[in-house]
């Protein structure tokens, strides 16, 4: 019987699967014996973070903290374990108060390595020491520290940055430490606008920067500071009047001195490059009623323009040297238009009026050449007496002019 059995071809598929195996077991040991192993740097995995913030706390110290794992298992497992796929956790969920806490910690294994036994003979750090703080967070304003020139005949404006406050987060102890924040520009002999993105430094209350360590520490949402220095063109220009003829002069009879002459303005070159000076309001010469009258007038400049100067008002002298006034009395008054239902008399029946010109041609103006008329057509009638203006002609040649105006007395009663 045995000898059947061990002449069959089916003993010998068994025994040779037997010894395949025993083959296999023993290889497999011999290939993939266990083994120990050292992993470093592992990094920190923190959970529960979010809890954490809601309490208004923040991890300051030992968050970078590495882990070094002594591991044992067979070689092959751990040839697929290293420091970037084994996970170390530790949970800070249940913290609620500052200070410094030790917390054990999870470690995970990448799937690679699942099924297979691997232990820990060592781990260091054993447990997890962290430094638990308040947190808190300020806005602070961001100043600009310039240090540096415009060309000739330039001039800086008003900077700006951009956002004018940012707001800054972190440890409470070093929060509180912080001033403002710096923009730091130094620039030589500019010749037109700054605009730039530019970093700036955290100021501590004692007028120096943070330290690199504690500046690490605070967190900011801007990285960066729209910085602008408007540079803006120097240029003097002279003021000018106009004089309008009037009461027998003219500009060629005129005398004119500005005070001051000229006023330093400022803007883009090419606003500056056609403005060769700047007019003031126009002087009638009919109201200079003075061999030597001084006025006063605004300095008016383009809203594009900046007046440097600062100066907003003129004082503009005109002497009349070779010309002479006269007084005359005059009664050849009438009143015109009167508008209906009303009829107006004249309570004033004379008066001076005063005219100008050369003294041979005033000497030669007599009273009837003198005509005063009230024209009631655009004038606001009231019933009984008002003062209302009139206009003044004069039969003569130019060389001649009336002076100034006038007014004079009437009362309005209705017709009928």
């Amino acid at each position: 019987m045995w000898k059947k059995i061990t002449e069959s071809k089916s003993f010998y598929i068994a025994i040779s699967l037997i010894a395949a195996f025993v083959l296999w077991l023993y290889v497999s040991n011999a290939a993939n014996p266990d083994t120990t192993g050292t992993v470093r740097g592992i990094r920190l995995t923190i959970s529960g973070l979010e809890r954490l913030e809601e309490r208004g706390l923040m991890i300051s110290e030992g968050a970078d903290q590495q882990v070094t794992l002594s591991l044992q298992g067979k070689r092959d497992a751990l040839l697929r374990v290293n420091n970037s796929n084994i996970t170390v956790t530790v949970d800070v969920s249940n913290i609620t108060e500052p200070g410094t806490v030790s917390l054990d910690y999870r470690i995970s294994y990448p799937l690679s390595a699942l099924g297979e036994t691997i232990t820990e003979r060592d781990k260091r750090p054993e447990r997890i020491e962290l430094t638990i703080s308040r947190q808190t967070e300020k806005a602070v304003e961001v100043r600009l520290d310039f240090t540096g020139s415009v060309g000739e005949d330039y001039q800086l404006g008003e900077h700006s940055v951009a956002p004018q406050t940012i707001t800054v987060r972190g440890r409470e102890e070093v929060i509180n430490q912080i001033s403002h924040a710096q923009v730091n520009v130094s620039v030589q002999g500019m010749t037109e606008t700054y605009s730039q993105e530019t970093p700036f430094t955290l100021i501590g209350f004692n007028g120096e920067p943070l330290s690199a360590e504690l500046a690490a520490e605070v967190e900011t949402e801007e990285t960066t500071i729209l910085t602008t220095l408007p540079v803006v063109k120097l240029k003097e220009v002279p003021l000018t009047v106009e004089l309008i003829p009037g009461g027998g002069a003219t500009g060629d009879d005129a005398q004119v001195q500005i005070e001051p002459e000229s006023i330093m303005v400022s803007g883009d070159p090419d606003d500056l490059e056609g403005l060769k000076e700047i007019k003031l309001d126009p002087i009638e010469l009919y109201n200079v009623y003075n061999k030597t009258n001084t006025l006063t007038r605004t300095i008016n400049l383009s809203p594009v323009l900046t007046n440097v100067s600062g100066l907003t008002e003129a004082e503009v002298t005109v002497t009349i040297p070779d010309l002479v006034i006269r007084a005359i009395e005059v009664n050849n008054i009438e009143i015109i238009n009167v508008p209906e239902p009303y009829i107006a008399e004249k309570v004033t029946l004379t008066s001076t009026i005063q005219i100008r010109g050369t003294q041979e041609a005033v000497d030669a103006i007599l009273p009837s050449q003198l005509r005063i008329v009230a024209d009631l057509k655009d004038i606001n009638v009231i019933l009984g007496g008002q003062t209302v203006p009139v206009k003044v002609y004069l039969a003569s040649s130019d060389d001649v002019g009336v002076v100034g105006n006038y007014n004079i007395s009437i009362t309005v009663a209705m017709a009928g």
